[in-house]
């Protein structure tokens, strides 16, 4: 938890070990006054030394990779989901994908290498194996075509460490009727090693029917074909592509002064020897006067000299020399569960080093998988008992995003009592209780939605996103005319360049958004406050020729369509207590910077009746608002809801938004709650942040509407329920719809 203004921004790029292991020890011990940042393609990492492991299956998905968000979390560092192609080095600025710029004070790169497909044919008939993040994914889709009736050869081009690990594992994955080959560019293997680790390795690969092909130095790939340089030929059905790492085009691009291989070339301080402010570490860094293999030992000893290094630069103090080891313990896994060990001259094999490798990789990962709670940070704002006269437990954390909203039973009651001042221009007000007023103006109708949320991530582009979604998908619903907006914006207390990076990162995200509906925004208000928050008021012109939901009378049978899956509030309530898997997290942000706008038109096309956006009081009280005080009732299919990955799951241990126990009044209003199962009632009350639309259209029109909702990105809209008579609605499972 920052408390202190943020007057620099260390920004870390790649989520290799070496920025995994400093940002858990940063948690420890974080430098008052700068915030951190990691930015990484993806909210997971491997972990190389499980990798043969999980491709032989010896480990799951989970346990051979880092969960960078949920660490970022639990650490107070900031995570951004992107990739950088390039740095701007003398504005200091990394260049993101699809986004802003992200700027920074001080840069730390452990981005990994790529795969050398210099060879001609190899980028497009072979697989890298590099970068590793994406490998498992392609081993998956290569193990998921065969045919256990179909005899396949499979090559494997690489006379490394890494080659042999990843063949050995194949082989004790694959089927018998897979036929693997090694192709080495000399007689031997794993050069630079001592002799007898050689020797091993190609009696293993002998042993398990691997077949060697030796002298066989690539010169080109066809289709199924691989040439050598002195014209010998093998046909193979697919290739997997191992040799030496080769360093990414944006290094030189960036004017980084680089080894003779192309990485950044470093002192020994781990820092770039042309740009001060820049550290590299890992695959990516290569000392200048001492050279290392681009091995994970290494990044891993890196880690704590790159931590203490960039604390020193910012302190202004003298850094500290990272001086590699000589010699390390190297321990390679053959397939089933036995390695080859090796240390300076000594080696050995057997399952005894399997055994300690697997000791030594689950010990490493423990660390990111068992994070210690930290409750000197975590109790800063916890409400002592005596105080909120909860005898039972303490305050819970509140959630963000809707989740922080006021509760809808508070709202209402305050608003009831409320007198307003009347006016004939005002059509719809505090009085009807809607989600957007509607007044009248130079004999037009104008719609007028205000809306405000938490931070519901870290990353300021996809906040301003999110909250520019969720502002307009109350004018949505009624208009397609979106005219203006104003902001209303309130930052964390920091420096003026940090301010001045939030502030732009956030109305830039809100714009692309704004942009999109051409609809302009033309000022706002700022302020400072402990956390960041943003708003907007959001105006449209309604006219009866673009209203979404025509209001008309309900008709038994009417189907009720949802837009988008639930699970916003849990997975962002799981996400602030550690429980929640990084990649649910992205995607569920993902989810909500999902625009309504083409959801609102297919609804109208559709003549539905009544519409309306699922936000912070859940499904169900936006369902019951949606009846009003029709006779009329609805049946809720609960087999048919749609959820976010990782929501039901989390539901199920426990996990609620704060606003659920507001929100679950809204149960008693529905017959069969007492009997549906207590996880997927937490969600039919929990709020969402940028929800879907709620329709009910006529039953005609309701698979051809769901039909267009996939077509056009909403792979989650389902009809889930229909409108029944009856004295109260309905929650069912495997009712018809």
């Amino acid at each position: 938890m920052q408390t202190a203004p943020i007057y620099k921004d260390l920004v870390l790029v790649g989520g290799g070990h070496s920025h995994s292991l400093l940002i858990r020890n940063w948690a420890m011990q974080p430098l008052s006054g700068v915030r951190l940042t990691l930015v990484s393609e993806t909210p997971l990492t491997p972990y190389s030394g499980m990798l043969p492991g999980l491709l032989a299956g010896h480990y799951t998905h989970d346990q051979a990779h880092i969960d960078l968000a949920r660490l970022c979390q639990w650490a107070g560092v900031r995570f951004i989901s992107a990739r950088m192609h390039s740095i701007d080095l003398p504005s200091k600025r990394i260049r993101i994908d699809g986004r802003p710029d992200i700027e920074f004070d001080l840069l730390s790169l452990d981005t990994g290498s790529t795969p050398d497909l210099s060879v001609p044919g190899a980028r497009e008939f072979a697989t890298p194996v590099k970068p590793v993040s994406q490998l498992f994914d392609r081993w998956q889709q290569l193990n998921q075509s065969l045919d256990n009736n179909i005899q396949t050869d499979i090559g494997v081009v690489g006379s490394g460490a890494g080659g042999f690990e990843i063949i050995m594992a194949l082989r004790y994955a694959m089927p018998k009727t897979v036929t693997l080959h090694w192709i080495l560019r000399r007689q031997t293997c794993l050069n630079g090693r001592p002799e007898k680790v050689g020797e091993y390795a190609l009696q293993a690969a002998t042993d398990s029917g691997i077949q060697i092909h030796k002298d066989f130095d690539v010169a080109s790939l066809s289709e199924n074909t691989l040439t050598a340089a002195d014209g010998k030929q093998l046909t193979v059905d697919d290739v997997l592509w191992c040799t030496a790492a080769a360093a990414p085009a944006w290094v030189v691009e960036s004017g980084l002064q680089a080894c003779d291989r192309g990485f950044v070339a470093t002192n020994a301080f781990l820092q770039s020897v042309s740009h001060p402010f820049v550290f590299a570490t890992g695959d990516i860094g290569t000392q200048v006067n001492t050279p290392s293999d681009k091995a994970g030992v290494f990044a891993v000893r890196q880690a704590p000299v790159l931590l203490e290094n960039v604390r020193r630069y910012l302190l202004d103090k003298s850094l500290k020399a990272y001086v590699p080891q000589k010699t390390f313990l190297s321990l390679m896994a053959v397939g089933r569960k036995s390695a080859i060990a090796s240390r300076g001259n000594i080696t050995l094999k057997g399952d005894i080093y399997w055994r300690l490798k697997d000791h030594i990789d689950q010990k490493f990962m423990r660390q990111f998988a068992e994070l210690p709670s930290m409750p000197a940070q975590r109790d800063v704002f916890r409400v002592p008992t005596v105080i909120s006269g909860n005898a039972s437990s303490d305050e819970p954390m509140h959630c963000k995003g809707c989740g922080s909203k006021v509760a809808e039973s508070i709202l209402h009651a305050v608003l009831s009592q409320l007198q307003p001042v009347t006016r004939n221009d005002i059509k719809s007000g505090l009085a009807q209780l809607e989600d957007a007023a509607v007044f009248s103006a130079d004999d037009a109708s104008w719609v007028q939605s205000v809306d405000q949320i938490s931070a519901i991530t870290d990353d300021p582009y996809w906040f301003g996103k999110i909250a520019a979604v969720h502002a307009l998908s109350d004018v949505v619903t009624q208009t397609v005319d979106v005219h203006s907006a104003q902001a209303v914006v309130t930052l964390p207390h920091a420096g003026s360049d940090i301010t001045r990076r939030d502030l732009s990162q956030l109305l830039a995200g809100a714009l692309s958004v704004f942009n999109e509906e051409n609809c302009a925004l033309v000022g706002g208000h700022t302020a400072e406050a402990a956390d960041m928050l943003l708003g907007f008021v959001v105006n449209g012109k309604l006219t009866s020729a673009n209203q979404v939901g025509t209001n008309s009378a309900l008709i038994e049978g009417d189907a009720i369509i949802l837009c988008k899956a639930l699970g916003t509030g849990v997975i962002m309530a799981a996400h602030g207590l550690l429980k929640a898997n990084g990649v649910d997290v992205s995607t569920a942000l993902e989810k909500m910077q999902q625009s309504n706008r083409s959801a609102a038109q297919i609804l109208k096309t559709s003549e539905a009746r009544r519409v309306t956006d699922v936000t912070g009081f859940g499904l169900l009280a936006h369902l019951h608002s949606l009846l009003r005080d029709d006779a009329l009732r609805a049946l809720i299919n609960l087999s048919t809801l749609p959820f976010l990955t990782g929501a039901v799951k989390l539901a199920e241990e426990g996990v609620r938004s704060s606003l659920f126990e507001s929100n679950s009044h809204t149960l008693q209003l529905f017959t069969g709650a007492e009997d549906s199962p207590d996880a997927i009632k937490a969600l039919l009350c929990d709020p969402q942040t940028s929800g879907g639309l709620l329709g009910i259209v006529p039953a005609s029109h309701a698979q051809a509407a769901i039909k267009l909702l996939h077509t056009a990105g909403y792979l989650d809209a389902a009809v889930i329920g229909r409108v029944v008579k009856g004295e109260s609605c309905l929650l069912e499972t495997n009712s018809s719809v």
